[in-house]
């Protein structure tokens, strides 16, 4: 029988301003964000907001599907399930138990770059928070029946939301494989349940003892909290975890291919064909660089009634019965480290030929390169960008993510605030910059069509694919 589980007390905050009433959070803390580190490398990011009495604590690894070893693709994800199977002083289902007992929430999510784990709470929990999150640090609970039945919960997820769904979450898993060759890259972040049963309990303690160290993570605070509060709970809860050097596993960009590249697969259950278009992206990491540009190009072309390509393709010629356009293999821009990807989705219209819609994009992106935008326009845009994107940042959980993202990957949360400002400053020669470059790049693309089921190869999801010369 297990021993009981020293829960910690609620901690009252001391440092705690009058809660004021609601709006959403449009700029960054008054006080600015603070940063901190512990003996044993963990980092420290706190974003006081005493708005409501709530608090949001995130710990973000530097480790996601880019890290995997190849032939074990889906490997981060996995290991992200037995995270949350017991650990050291906790049995398996009390991290959820204890957090929905105190009225909170909690989840865990791998990207390509990072994984985060974050629960939402009422800010009396936040002691319970550190202390369940330092204790899985610590050490998770690694054994072969955890493991058997997570591989057996990760593949039904496989099955339900790839295998047995046609358009799977176009573009993703498809589309990494037209964009690049070399495996951190190409391969989707999956994988196949077959090979993820084959994975053992020591591939799991080695993948933990390399990526899963303090140095390796970042720890998120946001909402009603204070530094002070923070540093003196971290060190207590993480602070004799012991150190360990970061890995240095260096993620390769990827060499720009040069061809045009399409892969079809074919599915039963198919009912529209569908095309996924890709392009790469400017290095998110500099803040002055290109990559909001591309961001606010993709609001022009594909996203609102009024776009380009719903216009034209939509509206006019009926080719599409819709499509959208998004900046980030993460789901969300800057979510991930150079390369990214801009992609396009479009689901047609029986007959329409996807080879042909994609011609249209680019012969937009040509005309937008030329002639640009008159500025009202692109303001007009810019604002609804920017809007959607700080209405995105009130809830606690999505903004303790995109906190922890923009620091642990670019080592610039602020950004997380800064970023409308960016957008609305762009101007119609940035932005026909940002049409030129990708006009000029190959043209990469997948379809999703009706018919027998491809076979499986790779991860399950190779399909077939044609190299057609140059691109434009």
């Amino acid at each position: 029988m297990l021993p009981p589980v020293p829960v910690p007390a609620p901690v009252s905050n001391p440092g705690s301003v009058a809660v004021r009433p609601g709006g959403f959070r449009g700029s960054a803390p008054a006080g600015g964000l603070h940063r901190a580190r512990l003996g044993n490398g963990l980092r420290i990011l706190v974003a006081a907001d005493h708005s409501a009495p709530v608090v949001s604590v995130a710990v973000v690894y530097d480790v996601g599907n880019r890290s995997e070893p190849e032939g074990r693709e889906g490997f981060a994800h996995l290991f992200e399930h037995m995270m949350f199977q017991g650990s050291e002083n906790l049995p398996k289902l009390a991290h959820a138990k204890l957090v929905n007992a105190a009225g909170g929430s909690f989840n865990g999510v791998t990207w390509p770059d990072h994984t985060s784990y974050y629960q939402v709470l009422p800010s009396g929990g936040l002691e319970l928070a550190l202390y369940l999150e330092a204790d899985r640090m610590r050490a998770p609970r690694l054994t072969e029946e955890n493991l058997a039945n997570q591989v057996a919960v990760v593949g039904q997820e496989i099955r339900r939301k790839v295998v047995d769904n046609p358009y799977g979450g176009l573009p993703h898993p498809h589309l990494q494989a037209v964009m690049f060759d070399d495996f951190a890259n190409a391969h989707d972040g999956w994988g196949a349940a077959d090979r993820l049963a084959t994975v053992t309990v020591a591939e799991c303690e080695a993948f933990f003892a390399e990526y899963y160290s303090p140095a390796n993570a970042l720890l998120v605070v946001c909402g009603d909290a204070t530094p002070a509060l923070v540093e003196d709970l971290a060190e207590r809860h993480f602070g004799a975890i012991p150190a360990s050097p970061a890995p240095t596993t260096a993620r390769g960009c990827g060499p720009r291919l040069p061809e045009d590249r399409h892969r079809d697969h074919p599915h039963p259950a198919a009912v529209l064909r569908a095309m996924a278009a890709g392009w790469r992206l400017p290095d998110p990491a500099p803040r002055d660089g290109a990559y909001p540009a591309a961001l606010l190009l993709a609001e022009v072309l594909a996203n609102g009634t009024d776009s380009v390509l719903q216009e034209r393709l939509v509206h006019r010629d009926a080719v599409a019965q819709q499509l959208s356009m998004r900046t980030g293999l993460g789901g969300a821009p800057f979510e991930c480290r150079d390369p990214d990807v801009l992609s396009l989705v479009m689901f047609l219209h029986p007959g329409a030929d996807p080879r042909a819609a994609l011609d249209v994009g680019y012969e937009e992106l040509a005309r937008l390169a030329q002639r640009g935008l008159v500025p009202e326009s692109l303001a007009r845009r810019a604002a609804t960008w920017a809007t959607s994107w700080l209405r995105a940042l009130d809830p606690l959980g999505l903004r303790v993510q995109r906190l922890g993202a923009f620091e642990l990957l670019h080592g610039d949360a602020e950004l997380v605030w800064d970023l409308p400002d960016r957008i609305r400053a762009i101007g119609p020669a940035e932005v026909a910059d940002a049409a030129a470059a990708l006009a000029a790049q190959p043209r990469r693309w997948v379809t999703v069509t009706p018919g027998a089921a491809e076979s499986a190869t790779g991860s399950g999801r190779a399909g077939r694919l044609d190299r057609e010369g140059v691109g434009a």
